[in-house]
């Protein structure tokens, strides 16, 4: 089999804050990826990028030198990295979909940034044969193991952290960023029955859509950068490559969190002590702090992910497809099209409009893939009754 090969880092080696420096080579990695493909150097390759990992997973043609780590990502020879090979690089991948390698343990997010992931490496070609096998069994096998160790009631996320910290702020809150992220914050927000907060964006439409769906007010970031209301509490959800808030115009909030990668604090703000801020440095620290709390479903997780990854490996490497795979890849596929989505035309749509809509689509996908599956088999058998 042609080398499965994972590189990378995440918050257990670096703190997020330097994990910028990977971060904010995104773009320059990923056209690295298609550069090395095209010159035959890899056949396929995909970039897993989110607050708190950095990560590229590629198939290569020959086994990999020992500076293909460093050539690849471009770091300093002191930059902590961890590196996978075949059957552990494929391990590694089923803990991490599965949430047991998150700064917020068992969180379900990754799923959907998993698959985006995958999305976008077929968008720009880099999906090879065997990557694509493992795309479209990966989240199946990852539910599974979320299901066997109890992970199905969906538990924190970075996002619930951020909100943990607005509880006691007061009633003037905001929310600054209207992607998914967002959107997480605000039905997360609304759960803990919190007060109806700001939404402020770049593109105003987007905001307003969150605002009325959420019952709140809306705001451009121009306008909010340029008259701030007055808030007790703040949390930045939105990509910047430079600071956009200062301890100027934190004066009379509370509290300030920020959840951006990169960090969209200035560092005058981050040392004044007239409110509270937290980063994503300090939610590492403290989900670092916690492993003990988790260490016996971790350890449970490990032995899960360690029993599935084998057979997993063993099929993406013979490069046959396992027709008892069939209804799983039929789900994957369904919720695939259900979380975009849920991210576009739907996103006005409440949570349990969200998990009703979700079962009918399972409900579907699972009966369409019985049905593929007999008619596989009459085929099989009439090809046997020929031969």
């Amino acid at each position: 089999m042609n080398a499965i090969q994972l590189v990378g880092s995440d918050f257990r080696r670096v703190s997020p804050s330097r994990l910028e420096q990977l971060s904010g080579r995104r773009e320059e990695v990923q056209a690295r990826l298609i550069e090395w493909k095209n010159r035959g150097i890899i056949r396929g390759g995909l970039l897993l990028a989110t607050c708190n990992r950095f990560e590229v997973l590629v198939e290569l043609d020959a086994p990999a030198p020992d500076d293909f780590a460093r050539r690849l990502l471009a770091v300093d020879g002191d930059f902590p990295l961890h590196e996978h090979s075949g059957l552990a690089a494929v391990e590694h991948m089923l803990g991490v979909t599965a949430g047991l390698h998150s700064l917020a343990f068992g969180e379900e997010q990754i799923l959907g940034q998993v698959r985006t992931a995958f999305r976008a490496a077929e968008e720009f070609g880099m999906l090879s044969q065997r990557l694509h096998m493992l795309c479209t069994r990966l989240l199946g096998t990852a539910r599974e193991v979320r299901h066997r160790i109890g992970l199905d009631h969906k538990p924190r996320s970075v996002a619930s952290l951020a909100v943990e910290q607005l509880l006691h702020a007061g009633p003037r809150l905001a929310v600054i960023g209207a992607g998914e992220t967002g959107r997480l914050l605000l039905e997360i927000m609304q759960r803990r029955h919190l007060p109806a907060p700001l939404v402020v964006n770049r593109t105003l439409e987007r905001a307003e859509a969150l605002a009325e769906h959420f019952g709140g007010r809306a705001m451009s970031l121009a306008e909010f950068e340029r008259q701030r209301p007055e808030l007790d509490g703040v949390v930045f959800a939105v990509h910047s490559p430079k600071p956009i808030w200062h301890a100027a115009d934190a004066v009379g909030v509370r509290v300030v969190v920020d959840i951006s990668q990169p960090s969209v604090l200035g560092e005058d703000l981050v040392s004044t002590a007239d409110c509270t801020v937290s980063r994503l440095d300090d939610f590492a620290a403290r989900a670092l702090a916690e492993q003990e709390h988790y260490l016996a479903i971790k350890t449970v997780g490990a032995a899960e992910v360690k029993a599935l990854a084998g057979p997993l490996f063993r099929e993406v490497a013979d490069g046959r497809p396992n027709l008892g795979r069939v209804v799983d890849l039929h789900v994957e596929g369904a919720l695939a099209e259900l979380e975009q989505a849920l991210c576009g035309k739907l996103r006005h749509l409440s949570t349990d409009d969200r998990e009703a809509l979700r079962g009918v689509m399972l409900r579907a996908a699972k009966r369409n893939a019985h049905h593929h599956i007999r008619d596989l088999k009459h085929l099989t058998q009439e090809q046997v009754g020929v031969s």
